[in-house]
């Protein structure tokens, strides 16, 4: 049965039957002009729907939040409740659009202006973000790991590409707006624009975006940041580079650790991993070291100017002899030759050594003795020579366990001795076999949670504690992995405030597995590595690639330091904000909206 609508009542009113028409036909004809009349409806509906689709845009430009990890096959973009960016000058503010083709699009890139009206203006920087594929899930799995159907997960933010969407495709934009620190209060509109062609024509989409910048300034951040890097091994620069080999101390790597430097600094990262035995030259005769620091100073130097140089993590010095449990033994150059070669060879072999070559022994070993005997003070001469012996802090190994616990405190025993004042910093499986070793306590976040009042002691006695993440921990704590949502790992630094953890380590910037990282399987190593845990830039041609991971993670570094701000002023809001969201080590409120009130309450607060 066809109802009537206002349109269909309209054609029938106008239908009029002929004068000459007789009673007996009336019935008739009055059927027959009906369905006339209905098939002009439905025939002008049908040109009206194509009309319609003519005029169509070519696409459309939602606004999604930037927490949000926008999924392929997603179809539906609800307005959001709140489309204002909330600012501090001196943050980075994050824009999140997501473009979706009505018509074959080719050729599309972006660009951001701040429209006028502000005393100040600010400039956005735009990429797209691409998907990797997760592979192997990770168990024990987060109650809140997200899930893909098409085993994609978005992470990348690519920004030197030009896109093609189908008809019906879609993909999200990243915009990333820099606030110096100059810039006034104030609502800035900020204008994204898509250029591309649709049927060989450009044509160009654009949507505004309102960034609110409070009287809040933060002109610098205080927690402790490093992630390690890879880049002393040239198989990783040579992704930066084509896939050509990249000599280790040639201009062009110095060219490219300039690049990792910029990164890191830009994404709030204040530590670095230098190692000062890898990076020195040694001669050995008679029992006698010479040291050239030469390259350990160009990379401190090349780091200082950029910015990500507040302290200098000086890099390990000793490493499992064997198994996982097995003592630590020392890192030592000797020379080169057969009796060295049938000892067993520490770590890194691409280091240049010159005619040496790096062998492990134990610490009471008297070729051991005889190198920390000479290096060390020479060390801790040339840091004072250089004005770095206060920013320098020293590893000695890497995750001890109460197994080799022992052999651990006997090693930092040693360094203590000849680097007086210089902290002992490392991350940590286990905690009370190392009371007397390390003075800058790195727990992994499930043994942090686990000996929480072993931690507030050694606060109490003056040592610093951190924490970490990597591999491990997994089920329901906060972590950087790719299937986790994007709003745990900004987290992490939400749990360094609650938690009086005053700096984050994490291993992995770049230590990608594959030849291709936007690519490949992003778990490692069939699924022991985690997706996303090896890495949280991905390279490009001489240059690196951000990713959605690393913008939160930066995001949350700010929001840890405006927690800071309002502690000075007000300690028990900032802990009761700080208490909404972080529930306990592995239990968060996960929403969006309600994070994004809590946020907007604290700058507020702060603008007061």
């Amino acid at each position: 049965m066809i109802r009537q609508s206002g349109h269909l009542a309209f054609f029938l009113q106008r239908c009029v039957l002929p004068g000459n028409t007789r009673p007996v036909c009336v019935a008739k004809a009055i059927r027959d002009q009906k369905m006339l009349c209905i098939r002009k409806f439905f025939l002008l509906a049908l040109v009206f729907s194509f009309v319609k689709g003519s005029a169509q845009n070519s696409a459309d430009l939602y606004q999604v939040d930037a927490l949000e990890k926008v999924f392929k096959e997603r179809a539906y973009f609800p307005p959001l409740q709140d489309d204002t960016i909330r600012a501090a000058a001196g943050e980075t503010a994050s824009i999140q659009l997501v473009i979706r083709a009505n018509r074959m699009l080719t050729g599309l890139s972006a660009t951001a202006v701040c429209l006028p009206g502000n005393t100040s203006k600010l400039t956005g920087k735009t990429g797209w973000v691409t998907y990797v594929p997760v592979g192997r899930s990770y168990t024990p799995a987060s109650k809140d790991l997200l899930r893909s159907v098409s085993g994609y997960f978005p992470d990348p933010i690519v920004d030197d590409t030009l896109l093609t969407l189908s008809p019906g495709e879609i993909n999200p934009l990243w915009v990333s707006v820099p606030i110096p620190v100059s810039t006034a209060a104030g609502v800035y509109r900020i204008q994204v624009r898509v250029n591309g062609l649709v049927n060989g024509k450009k044509e160009q989409f654009h949507r505004t975006v309102a960034v609110k910048v409070y009287p809040v300034k933060v002109p610098e951040t205080s927690l402790w940041i490093t992630n390690w890097s890879a880049h002393f091994n040239p198989v990783s620069l040579e992704l930066l580079n084509r896939g050509n080999k990249v000599e280790l101390y040639s201009p062009l790597y110095w060219e490219l650790l300039k690049v990792h430097a910029d990164m890191m600094a830009s994404h709030n990262q204040n530590v670095h991993r230098i190692y000062a035995a890898w990076n020195t030259k040694y001669t050995l005769r008679d029992g006698k070291y010479s040291f050239d620091f030469t390259n350990f100073d160009k990379e401190a130097e090349l780091f200082d100017r950029a910015g990500a140089l507040k302290r200098i993590e000086g890099g390990h010095l000793a490493w499992r002899s064997g198994a996982w449990d097995d003592p630590f033994f020392v890192e030592v150059p000797l020379e080169d030759n057969e009796a060295t070669r049938k000892l067993k060879q520490a770590p890194n072999p691409s280091i240049k050594l010159y005619g040496m070559r790096s062998v492990l022994l134990p610490v009471d070993d008297s070729r051991t003795q005889n190198f920390l005997n000479q290096f060390l003070p020479a060390l801790k001469a040339h840091l004072e020579q250089k004005g770095w012996l206060g920013r320098y802090m020293q590893h000695i190994s890497d995750e001890p366990t109460a197994k080799n616990a022992p052999s651990y405190v006997a090693i930092s025993s040693y360094v203590k001795k000849y680097l007086p004042g210089v902290k002992i910093m490392d991350a940590v499986l286990t905690s009370k076999e190392l009371k007397e070793g390390i003075d800058v306590w790195i727990p992994v976040l499930d043994v942090y949670h686990k000996d929480y009042a072993f931690y507030q002691e050694l606060k109490k006695n003056g040592r610093e504690v951190w924490f970490y993440t990597c591999v491990g921990p997994r089920g329901n704590y906060a972590n950087r992995f790719i299937e986790q949502p994007l709003i745990q790992t900004r987290y992490l630094h939400w749990i360094n405030y609650k938690y009086g953890a005053t700096g984050y380590l994490h291993w992995g910037l770049n230590y990608w597995g594959g030849r291709d990282p936007l690519r490949d399987d992003a778990s490692r190593d069939r699924g022991k590595l985690p997706a996303g845990d090896a890495n949280i830039v991905y390279p490009g041609y001489k240059k690196l690639y951000t990713s959605i991971r690393f913008e939160a993670m930066r995001d949350g570094i700010y929001d840890y330091e405006l927690l800071k701000m309002l502690e000075q002023k007000d300690a028990a809001k900032a802990k009761g904000l700080a208490n909404e969201l972080i529930l306990n080590f592995n239990d968060y409120d996960n929403s969006i909206l309600y994070f994004r009130k809590v946020r907007k309450r604290l700058l507020e607060a702060l603008g007061d």
